[in-house]
């Protein structure tokens, strides 16, 4: 049995997809009681199906909850979709009906998520224990149309980085991760590689900040709103790459730390990430701009909030609000470990607190108040570049990444 955590985007698309690869019953668990019986009436049974790049119907889909107790016993296989600040809410309310064996995976796993995730999923071991594994990002891109009902995938990776805990584990799941989500999983040596190398940190704060850096209060129509992606220019687009840059040259200097005992590999520049994975449905793979602007999401429009005449930026969308707190920052502080300048990451975190009135940044150093409570090492009792290394050390060989296969 598989089961399946968070009732949005990505829990439709994966109720839809684990019914055409995963041989046994499929059930779904869901924020609230309201939700689950929205999602019923439409859902179980096949009514929900899907349109776009694949096309399919989840008819192994057999039961929706709100309550754990219904789900996750006897469940082999767990996957969480919901947002990173509900990861540690949902990983306790589901422990205590976890099967000793079974397989927790985090789709995808934002920045931290290892730091969190063991203090409430006891037991993990590489024979006859329970396993962990995080997907770098979603393999998809999806959205609902009509809740239980039809959801959309709007591209498909051609494939999707991941690591387990421990990792040893990864280089004998990624095949079977392969056949259940239908692209390629790739292994990589590590958990940090997930939290380093998560691309959303980049695009989604970078593009976020490229086309509202200047923003004065203006209202926009309807027509007028910026496409998220088709609308990067070559400066929004090289604001993304200086963002992966700062986090490649973080990896790089653990890595050099660890006297190259951690592979890092699996941190890859934004760009190459682009072309990895949409390398048939970008046009223009010249640049990052060009990637974004030539892409396959070119109808998405920048996050909006409808005011009385007009629209403004949503600086509380997930774009911001999830991915500054469980991307960057968490980047930022193991920068601040290892001793590596970010500049351009700083300047994004100061104008997200602007918006937000969410503060992570003061005088150049982590100490705000929204940092509480976030999974970054500081908070973990990790102060050095040799504690966090020590963290990251397991009992298992590193797996390795080959970057040109």
């Amino acid at each position: 049995m598989l089961a399946i955590c968070g009732g949005g985007n990505a829990g439709h698309a994966l109720a839809v997809v684990a019914s055409q690869n995963f041989d046994g019953d499929v059930r779904w668990l869901v924020g609230s009681g309201e939700r689950a019986e929205l999602l019923r009436a439409g859902a179980v049974g096949g009514g929900l199906h899907s349109t776009g790049v694949i096309t399919a119907r989840a008819e192994g889909l057999k039961a929706i909850s709100s309550d754990p107790a219904d789900v996750i016993p006897g469940a082999d296989v767990v996957l969480l979709v919901v947002p990173a600040y509900a990861h540690a809410p949902v990983l306790e309310s589901i422990a205590p009906y976890l099967e000793d064996d079974a397989l927790v995976g985090c789709l995808p796993a934002r920045g931290g998520f290892e730091f969190d995730a063991p203090k409430f999923i006891s037991g993990i071991a590489p024979n006859g224990g329970r396993r962990l594994f995080g997907l770098q990002t979603l393999p998809w891109s999806t959205r609902v149309v009509e809740a239980g009902r039809v959801v959309n995938f709007g591209a498909l990776k051609a494939e999707v980085l991941m690591a387990t805990m421990p990792r040893s584990l990864a280089p004998e799941l990624a095949p079977e991760l392969t056949r259940l989500l239908g692209t390629e999983i790739v292994p990589t040596d590590g958990f940090l590689n997930m939290t380093l190398g998560n691309p959303g940190q980049f695009i989604h704060p970078g593009l976020m900040y490229g086309l509202f850096r200047d923003w004065a209060g203006e209202e926009y129509d309807q027509e007028s709103v910026p496409f998220f992606y088709a609308h990067t220019t070559e400066d929004v687009g090289e604001v993304v790459r200086l963002l992966s840059a700062e986090a490649n040259a973080v990896a790089q200097e653990i890595a050099a730390g660890s006297e190259k005992e951690m592979d890092l590999t699996g941190v890859l520049p934004v760009h190459e990430w682009l072309m990895r994975s949409y390398p048939t449905q970008t046009a223009d793979t010249a640049t990052v701009a060009s990637c974004f602007r030539s892409g396959p999401l070119q109808h998405r429009r920048a996050p909006m909030r409808e005011t009385s005449s007009g629209f403004v930026p949503n600086f509380t969308y997930r774009y911001l609000s999830e991915d500054v707190p469980f991307g960057l920052v968490v980047t930022r502080a193991i920068a601040q470990l290892a001793n590596v300048p970010t500049p351009t990451t700083d300047a994004v975190i100061l104008w997200t607190q602007r918006h937000t009135d969410q503060v992570y940044l003061v005088d150049g150093k982590l100490t705000g108040p929204a940092t509480k409570g976030l999974p970054i090492p500081q908070n973990h009792g990790i102060e050095t570049l040799a504690e966090l290394i020590d963290w990251y050390d397991d009992d298992a060989r590193p797996v390795g990444f080959a970057r040109n296969r």
